[in-house]
């Protein structure tokens, strides 16, 4: 019989130890794709997914002591009887947090005094066991066919294989070092990077952010994406990556997440769950970058992943931090391009790095129109509305057309799902049951309870509620916008999770009316 790990003897140690506990499993931190390092008995929490890839910063629950909350049971999971409660400990070894606790306590009485001293001791247990299987599995020596054998003659040893062991790990390193010795801008930095990531693991999306030297906003960023249209719609996504995100404030070496994003066909949207990981560049202990990796698959990242981008990351930082501090983000132009010159880019992938835009030559009205415009919708977020978008009428159609968005993050994930500022998303003006169409006829502000009342009939009731999971909430509220006696368009505020209150309605309608005003004496 195989022996158990120092981790599940520490677990069957605490089954033992407390009364009414029917099962535990430790969750490895910083979290990753074999997050779970060991279950034992009866466990329904680990069919939720918050908890198997929970990330608890260091203030959220002290060190190696159990707390135990009302943690509602997976609905996958079989349980008869009473709900559980959920035990949570965060452990903690050397100052480090190594994993998160969970148990199932089928007792709804207090925990004992001594039922607390065992899980004291215990969660200290645990988190040294925890802490050395880290360590072993981390400095767990190659075979000998790797050490000693290499492959014979590589047909290009330019590009690394994918990482596979210690001394797989150390080529990639080393051709990294190579790579970003012969490179002096920020684009060219991270191309390297972005070839080695994606020798080491499956990359939907990559990004490098440089932060401003003076202004707290993203200097410089360096996106690409994979060749398939998915990969391509989800590097328009918002991800942030500047420096109020979770990895620039706090001191971890790497952070992961799962989020939903929006993926629009020709036909209709669909939500697909993409695992984030983000690694912070610093130099001094101070963060002045973001190097983001996202994927779609449902593994996420392995351990062996997560340690190997994170040190080719550490050994890129110095040479990002120089070109941000020269101001080096672009490579100079080519003075006379050969014929025969290679492309910039690998075929297979696209970069998403546009230039700074020039504005479209408009007559001046048409500006100030949009500038009264998005003055509006900034107020909307000012009054507690981030989320909320613009309809224009289009007379010759006779159909309301997308305008523009809210700057809010979720406003944007609605856009990306809708096709709201491309003008993808229209509305027919006479369509009976649509609110947006049924405000802007009838000059008044209509409420709707589900986001297909205000999509319908672009959108079908399932890819409507896959909308309202998104954005999390249904609700919403439209303004209609009359300029000199004529509908010109609709404001929507929403989708909402929570119905607005009265004030909040009656102050949107005065912006509205200063809006209105001011499009008046423009279009006179």
């Amino acid at each position: 019989m195989p022996a158990s790990s120092p981790v599940e003897a520490t677990l069957r140690i605490l089954m033992n130890s407390v009364p009414f506990l029917m099962g535990a499993a430790v969750v490895r931190q910083p979290p990753g794709s074999d997050g779970v390092v060991a279950s034992v008995g009866k466990m329904p929490w680990l069919h939720d997914r918050r908890l198997t890839t929970l990330q608890l910063p260091d203030d959220t629950l002290p060190s190696n002591r159990a707390v135990a909350l009302d943690w509602p049971v997976p609905f996958q999971a079989e349980w008869v009887g009473a709900p559980p409660r959920l035990l949570i400990c965060r452990l903690v070894f050397q100052g480090r947090t190594v994993g998160v606790l969970l148990g199932t306590l089928i007792s709804r009485e207090p925990i004992s005094q001594q039922a607390r001293e065992a899980l004291d001791l215990s969660g200290e247990l645990i988190a040294s066991a925890v802490a050395g299987e880290t360590a072993n599995g981390a400095s767990t020596p190659p075979g000998p066919a790797e050490t000693e054998h290499p492959a014979p003659a590589p047909q290009a040893p330019s590009a690394p294989a994918p990482a596979r062991g210690i001394v797989a790990s150390e080529l990639v390193v080393e051709e990294v070092r190579k790579g970003l010795a012969a490179a002096s801008d920020a684009r060219s930095l991270g191309r390297v990077l972005r070839d080695a990531i994606s020798q080491i693991t499956d990359a939907s999306a990559f990004s490098v952010a440089l932060f401003h030297m003076t202004r707290p906003e993203v200097a410089y960023r360096y996106k690409v994406v994979g060749p398939d249209r998915d990969s391509a719609e989800l590097g328009k996504q918002h991800v942030d990556d500047g420096q109020a995100c979770y990895a620039a404030r706090h001191d971890r070496r790497w952070h992961v997440f799962a989020r939903e994003v929006a993926i629009r066909d020709e036909l209709e949207a669909h939500v697909r769950e993409v695992i984030v990981l983000q690694v912070p560049m610093s130099i001094s202990g101070g963060v002045f970058g973001i190097v983001t990796v996202q994927t779609f698959l449902d593994a996420g990242f392995t351990d062996q992943e997560l340690r190997l981008i994170a040190t080719i990351v550490e050994v890129a930082a110095p040479h990002f931090a120089q070109a941000r501090a020269s101001g080096r983000f672009q490579p100079p132009p080519p003075v006379a391009p050969a014929a025969g010159d290679a492309p910039l880019e690998a075929p297979a992938r696209a970069v998403l790095a546009p230039p700074a835009p020039v504005p479209a030559p408009t007559a001046p009205a048409t500006r100030a129109s949009e500038h009264v415009l998005r003055d509006l919708l900034r107020r909307c977020a000012g009054a507690g509305f981030p989320t909320a978008f613009l309809m224009g009428v289009d007379p010759g159609a006779n159909l309301l057309r997308g305008e523009l968005v809210a700057d809010g993050e979720a406003a944007r994930e609605l856009d990306y799902a809708l096709g709201i500022s491309s003008g993808k998303f229209a509305v027919p003006l006479d369509d009976r049951y649509n609110a947006i169409a049924r405000a802007v006829r009838e000059a008044r502000i209509v409420p709707a309870p589900t986001v297909y009342e205000i999509t319908r009939p672009a959108m079908d009731v399932e890819a409507a509620q896959a909308i309202e999971r998104l954005a999390r909430g249904g609700r919403s509220v439209t303004v209609p916008l009359i300029v000199k006696g004529d509908a010109a368009g609709a404001l929507v505020l929403g989708p909402l999770a929570d119905e607005p209150s009265f004030s909040a309605i009656e102050a949107v309608r005065g912006y509205v009316d200063d809006a209105t005003k001011e499009l008046s004496e423009l279009w006179s």
